[in-house]
């Protein structure tokens, strides 16, 4: 028997180039990490497997997929590493069903941290951002997040706040779902006294549904939004996994689960 296995669990996307750039790097340096340990990737989104799966494009299947086959393969324990940016809803689904396959496992199933799980977490995160986004004059830096239910929103506002403790007070935070949407972040944009924003994904990879909320395609999208307030605004789409400081955070995440 083959004593761990690893699973990297992303929602998912069905943008290919979203996948290329934001959830292929990690998943490589992920495998390259825990050499001959068997790896499956998921996607944990069924709408997005679904849609996939019409379109006749091979991607990574659900999580029991993945834990199936590493069952069958004799691992005895398992770590399944989300590439959550915090804790909420879909990991709490995620923990609910990795606990349903601990009998498939000897040695159980381990799950890594999200994100930004502690203090250091956010001093990396927030290095990591502000080296892939210089300060410009007269630009907010807008960071766009899902959101999550409850206190789960803490983490981001921890981030923000330790961003401008890094010097960056041009960095603002945008979450899709719940408060700080486009209005307050517009207020504070304008309070601020800046004209311009780039708007970034809070998020591992920035799909379909970042540009149908963010970019100005639509009327009611962030950017047409910033835009009709007076603020010159454009969208950077690059993920939080194209970074290499930030896949450092999910392998440090995942070694620590994966340790016996």
């Amino acid at each position: 028997m083959t004593h761990s296995g690893l699973v990297l669990a992303s929602y998912g996307t069905t943008l290919q180039d979203a996948r290329r750039r934001d959830i292929e790097p990690l998943a490589r340096e992920l495998r390259a990490s825990a050499p001959g340990t068997p790896f499956c990737e998921a996607y944990l989104s069924a709408p997005v497997r679904r849609m996939l799966l019409r379109n006749g494009v091979a991607a990574p299947g659900a999580l029991g997929d993945a834990l199936s086959a590493l069952a069958d393969a004799g691992v005895e324990r398992v770590c399944v590493q989300p590439t959550l940016i915090v804790a909420g809803s879909t990991l709490d689904a995620l923990l609910a069903e990795a606990s349903g396959w601990a009998g498939a496992f000897p040695g159980g199933v381990a799950v890594g941290e999200p994100l930004l799980s502690s203090a250091r977490d956010l001093r990396d995160v927030a290095r990591a951002i502000a080296g892939a986004h210089p300060a410009l004059p007269g630009r907010a830096l807008v960071l766009v997040g899902h959101g999550a239910t409850g206190g789960a929103n803490e983490p981001y506002l921890a981030l923000l706040d330790e961003l401008r403790a890094q010097g960056r007070a041009d960095a603002f935070l945008g979450l899709i779902d719940g408060a700080h949407g486009i209005d307050e972040v517009t207020s504070g944009i304008k309070a601020a006294g800046l004209g311009a924003a780039t708007l970034a994904p809070l998020m591992l990879a920035a799909g379909s549904h970042v540009a149908r909320q963010l970019a100005a395609g639509a009327p009611d999208s962030w950017q047409a939004r910033l835009r009709a307030a007076g603020v010159e605004a454009d969208l950077d789409m690059r993920g939080l996994g194209s970074l290499p400081a930030i896949r450092t955070v999910f392998l440090n995440h995942a070694r620590v689960a994966l340790r016996p």
